[in-house]
């Protein structure tokens, strides 16, 4: 087995520490004196977890395997046939009980969970024993400062690990909140390869720190959706399948289907009178946005995306996939248990897809409390549901509702020169699934990439009528293969394109770095129904300056940029905006974000759903020159195209 695990890594990191806390010059000072003999395997990472105040960082090792395995199989013995026991067994996954192939990390759905302090140095290496299959893990929400290189995206910042590989992620837990990991390789996030990554600050540090009494792992809520294939089974897709949806949703990779009781729900244990912090990650890869409402119980919205917000209290929570939520729910429940339901809006909603989970008072062992006598409600009986956090259909800013846009909450503090400072850039961002046709599909002999919807609808994604194509070589750790005419823009399309209006091409905008760049992204699509698109910026916080809907249809890019001018010229002052680092834009609206760019590098900004980064809705950024980057370690891998001269194989021995 070849390893790779970046023996240099530690001191790299640590460079990081020496602008920071006195606290984190101690872990420096720690590993320089080991003299190259430190073994990371001797800090355990699940130690890590801990109350953060008053504490000195950490080294927390993990080792993960990821590896194709299956669900309800042989170490679950008899969990199908009542032994409750055997649905507990550490090496079985029972997911909602219909048995398939998936993707796991150690044998688990979600994969381990991470739980650090605010300052630790994560050591995560990865074992790729997934024959004939790549992988990268990103770890969504960390901006990677000092470690671009770890962001974990193939062939922009390293190489997909190969089938035998061990790679060594290694990095600062340097923003504090909910954020959360998943593979950014094909679509393996919705075959299992997703977790939970909560970086805890010191109490104090948090402005809703007195406004609850409890932050446990046992509070975490992944919503993730679920099929009964594998994903690449619908990429490109099949004519006869009636679209790409899942089947089912997963709360903490539990659940039942068809009404089945045979596998057990996921438990969150409260005590009355006491108030917890909830962590809700949507780790959902289809286009339906997930809607979490727990039984007579409210949640107060205290964050969001890992950002402190000013609270305010809701009964219904819509979340799109990458966003995270975290509130407080007041234990002050009559009854011994609740129901946590989760059910799957837009697209989803003529499937009628939920999912439960037990609020439980009681001290009932979980193997007993994960299989309530009790029926839950059925999907027409709906919840208390007075006030919602973003309402498919909201109109933001409208104070005579109670549907709250993430722009009608306000955060703690700003940063004055990026939320009223003069932008150096304004990109307008037009995104849209366009139809392709036979002819070019199958007779120009393309090969881009393409979603089949159903019978003869194929799409390609695309942002500014460029849809993404991959570099053959990571941009950001092998910046010496890069040729800039490799890169296109929407001003500057290469010559194939010039017939066209969609092109696929490797699709980069250049920042200098230290820019304010304020971005207006606007979704082209035609009005075939709600349809909330999330947008993730990789290594940035964004600030959401302003969130609305223009419901013309059809609508141009053209339009589109004459409607962002217009809006650029208005806009109204937003005093202390929220700030994501994945937005949810509004069905046939807009978003207006800003930021800093102050992170040199080559970041991924995409479509979160899975299916539509697939087919190109994407772009890079790049900040900063080549030289102005933070240089991977020496040794770091590379790939690249094999298609030498015939000549040159023969001096070989071919």
């Amino acid at each position: 087995m070849r390893s790779f695990l970046l023996p240099a890594v530690l001191a790299l990191g640590c460079l990081a520490l020496s602008t920071q806390t006195d606290a984190q010059a101690w872990l420096q000072q720690m590993v320089e004196s080991s003299n190259g003999t430190l073994d990371v395997r001797s800090f355990p990472g699940e130690q890590c977890l801990r109350q953060c105040d008053d504490t000195q960082p950490r080294i927390c090792h993990f080792t993960w395997t990821m590896e194709h395995y299956h669900v309800m199989g042989p170490a679950c013995r008899n969990c199908a046939r009542g032994n409750r026991t055997d649905c507990y067994h550490p090496a079985c996954i029972t997911a909602d009980g219909v048995e398939r192939g998936v993707m796991s990390i150690n044998r688990r759905i979600p994969g381990p969970p991470i739980s650090v302090c605010r300052g630790d140095l994560l050591v995560i290496d990865i074992v790729n024993k997934m024959a004939g299959t790549a992988a990268t893990i990103h770890w969504h929400g960390l901006h990677q400062r000092a470690t671009p290189h770890m962001d974990g995206v193939p062939y922009i910042t390293q190489c997909p690990i190969g089938f035998g590989n061990t790679f060594r992620y290694a990095y600062h837990a340097t923003e504090a909140g909910t954020q959360f990991y998943h593979s950014h390789s094909g679509h393996h996030k919705v075959n299992g390869h997703y977790g939970a990554l909560v970086v805890r600050e010191p109490r104090q540090d948090d402005p809703n720190g007195d406004l609850y009494h409890y932050d446990t792992p046992a509070h975490v809520i992944l919503g993730s959706d679920w099929m009964h294939i594998d994903g690449e089974m619908l990429f490109p897709g099949l004519p006869s399948a009636g679209g790409i949806l899942p089947v089912n949703l997963m709360i903490n990779g539990r659940g039942t289907y068809n009404g089945s009781t045979a596998t057990p729900l996921e438990v969150f244990y409260v005590r009355r009178g006491a108030r917890f912090r909830f962590r809700f990650i949507n780790a959902a890869s289809h286009v339906c946005p997930l809607q979490l409402q727990i039984e007579d119980h409210t949640m107060e919205i205290i964050a969001s995306d890992s950002f402190h917000l000013q609270p305010r209290k809701v009964d219904t929570l819509v979340t799109t996939s990458g966003e995270r939520y975290d509130f407080i729910v007041d234990a002050n429940g009559a009854k011994d248990t609740y129901w946590v339901r989760l059910r799957a809006l837009g697209p989803c909603e003529e499937r009628q897809l939920e999912q439960f989970a037990v609020l439980s008072y009681t001290n009932v062992p979980k193997t007993d409390a994960a299989f309530p006598e009790e029926v839950p409600p059925p999907y027409d009986k709906p919840f208390q549901n007075v006030a919602t956090v973003n309402h498919p259909n909201a109109t933001c800013g409208q104070p005579e509702y109670e549907d709250y846009c993430i722009t009608d909450f306000q955060a703690y503090d700003t940063d004055e020169a990026v939320v009223n400072g003069v932008p150096d850039h304004q990109f307008t961002l037009g995104f849209y699934n366009y139809p392709v046709n036979f002819r070019d599909m199958f007779e120009r002999h393309s090969y881009d990439h393409f979603m089949n919807i159903h019978a003869g609808i194929m799409l390609q994604g695309a942002i500014n009528n460029i849809s993404l194509a991959y570099p053959p070589f990571p941009l950001l750790t092998q910046p010496e293969e890069i040729d800039e005419s490799m890169f296109c823009t929407s001003d500057d399309r290469p010559e194939r394109c010039a017939d066209r209006q969609l092109c696929t091409c490797i699709h980069r905008i250049k920042i200098e770095l230290g820019a304010l760049v304020e971005l207006y992204i606007l979704d082209l699509t035609p009005a075939v129904g709600d349809l909330n698109h999330p947008f993730h910026l990789h290594g940035y916080q964004m600030f959401v300056m302003e969130l609305g809907q223009d419901r013309r249809v059809p609508i141009t890019l053209d339009i589109a940029r004459e409607i962002a001018r217009q809006r650029l010229l208005e806009r109204n002052a937003v005093p202390l905006p929220p700030r994501k680092d994945t937005v949810s834009i509004p069905s046939r609206g807009y978003a207006r974000v800003r930021f800093r760019a102050d992170n040199a590098g080559f970041w991924l900004m995409h479509c979160h759903y899975e299916w539509h980064t697939a087919v190109g809705m994407a772009l890079v950024l790049q900040v900063g020159e080549t030289d102005q980057m933070v240089k991977p370690p020496a040794g770091f891998p590379k790939c690249n195209s094999y298609t030498p001269p015939v000549d040159e194989l023969l001096k070989g021995g071919l």
